[in-house]
């Protein structure tokens, strides 16, 4: 899976069934889209990316043209060491990169809006 063709499936998602369901949906299904392999941390850090958009507005061009929806965009969150590591491929890994006063990728808020 290409990651605009993963980008697509979360938005539709999202807007249909918002965070948690699109969270778990992907968590279930597991798709290959980083390299061959699922990423749990990219995967949680798009799913919350795609959710902040969707939540301020933006169309659909306007969430998948974002600079927060580029595929590079997590190293703005974690170093590329953390996320080459196989605890960030199984299972979401805070980000030690982001400012205390800056938005932080969360897994927990998906499972309290669910």
């Amino acid at each position: 899976m290409t990651h605009s063709e993963f980008l697509c499936s979360i938005l539709r998602s999202v807007r249909a069934d918002g965070a948690a369901a699109t969270l778990e949906q992907v968590r279930t299904e597991r798709p290959a889209f980083h390299r061959g392999r699922y990423h749990d941390t990219r995967a949680v850090f798009f799913v919350w990316a795609v959710d902040r958009l969707v939540g301020a507005g933006l169309s659909d061009a306007g969430v998948l043209w974002h600079p927060l929806t580029a595929e590079g965009s997590v190293g703005a969150w974690w170093t590329l060491e953390t996320l080459a590591s196989t605890a960030a491929h199984d299972g979401f890994v805070r980000s030690e990169l982001a400012l205390a006063h800056e938005p932080q990728p969360e897994e927990l808020d998906f499972l309290i809006a669910a």
